[in-house]
């Protein structure tokens, strides 16, 4: 997922003043897994995996306002439309080498 989505999650978690491991026990992580994706060493769930689930968890522990929830779907929309572009494209460079 994209850095700046992941750079605004840890914003928001700091800014409701939670801690990494409290939000791993509130959205019933592993130990570390969360510390894990903020950091960019493990990736966050694929939309196959429940994305959005994670995403509605990750908001609920937080207490995101309103605005923040607006401001993390336009970015994981953005994010998507944007992985979704690069595999359309490499899906037509493959047609036209065929």
């Amino acid at each position: 997922m994209s850095e700046p989505l992941m750079r605004f999650l840890k914003q928001v978690r700091v800014t409701h003043g939670m801690s990494q491991a409290a939000l791993e026990r509130c959205m019933d992580l592993p130990h570390g897994t969360y510390r894990h994706v903020e950091k960019g060493r493990r990736p966050m769930p694929v939309l196959e995996n429940r994305l959005a689930e994670w995403v509605h968890t990750f908001e609920d522990c937080v207490g995101a306002t309103t605005e923040e929830r607006m401001t993390i779907a336009n970015m994981l929309s953005r994010s998507i439309l944007d992985q979704l572009a690069v595999l359309l494209q490499d899906i037509e460079q493959r047609k036209r080498r065929e």
